[in-house]
């Protein structure tokens, strides 16, 4: 196994950050990681990876985001195949697989998430974390990096699967100088990342819901959720090439 090292440019500056195999060690896996034989070509792996809003806490009723999301992309035409090693969800979610972890921060997240990637192996990974990070203290910097080293244990386990990297949509009134910090650190995350010829994208979701639409406060009501979804459809449908459907938009 080889190890690399890439230092994170401008923002990152002697943050040193570690890439390839050695992402994967034994800490990082399940006890089962074999990737299942036999795959439907036509239905994308999607891993909702994150902490409790990709659980779902806010919108239990809807499992947060993954059951609109589920059926807008049904609408539309695009089948899909949840991913992850944890399940929970209503009845009226067809499939109720995740990699959600509520309480995580990124930091924590980092070494089982190579294990956690590379039992999926999923087309499209949904990464919406960093919250925790900032509730409990770390500054934006300390957060964009453990998000940088989160994306280097991805790639390692799944070197041609596509992140959508949501930005913090929490409110979170007592962090707000570190939240804008870290909405301005992860695009260029993103870039290095694809920089090195990853597949990935961020997503600026800091003003996609005023703290209204939140069921505690924190965590996305209903309706936040559906413009989640909203929001990851669109940008799974984009990578896919996919047309939504006429009068969608």
């Amino acid at each position: 196994m080889t190890v690399s090292r890439r230092i994170l440019g401008v923002i990152l500056a002697g943050v040193v950050t570690v890439a390839g195999l050695s992402g994967l060690a034994a800490a990082d896996q399940p006890e089962d990681t074999a990737v299942p034989a036999v795959d439907d070509p036509g239905v994308v792996r999607v891993m909702p990876l994150g902490a409790s809003s990709t659980v779902g806490v806010g919108s239990p009723a809807t499992a947060g985001y993954r059951l609109p999301l589920w059926q807008r992309l049904a609408a539309d035409g695009v089948h899909i195949d949840y991913v992850g090693s944890r399940s929970s969800g209503p009845d009226t979610l067809p499939d109720t697989d995740h990699e959600g972890r509520s309480g995580w921060t990124a930091a924590r997240m980092v070494p089982m998430a190579g294990g956690w990637v590379l039992a999926a192996q999923p087309d499209v990974v949904l990464l919406h974390a960093g919250t925790n990070d900032l509730l409990q203290g770390a500054g934006a910097r300390a957060t964009a990096a453990s998000l940088d080293r989160l994306l280097d244990r991805v790639f390692a386990a799944a070197p041609h699967t596509h992140v959508i990297m949501a930005g913090v949509w929490a409110p979170l009134p007592k962090q707000r100088a570190e939240r804008a910090r870290l909405a301005d650190y992860l695009p260029r995350v993103a870039a290095a990342h694809r920089a090195a010829g990853h597949s990935v994208e961020y997503v600026d979701t800091s003003t996609l819901f005023p703290a209204g639409r939140t069921a505690d406060g924190l965590h996305a009501g209903p309706g936040a959720y559906r413009t989640i979804a909203t929001v990851w459809a669109d940008r799974i449908e984009a990578h896919l090439g996919v047309r939504p459907a006429t009068g969608r938009r």
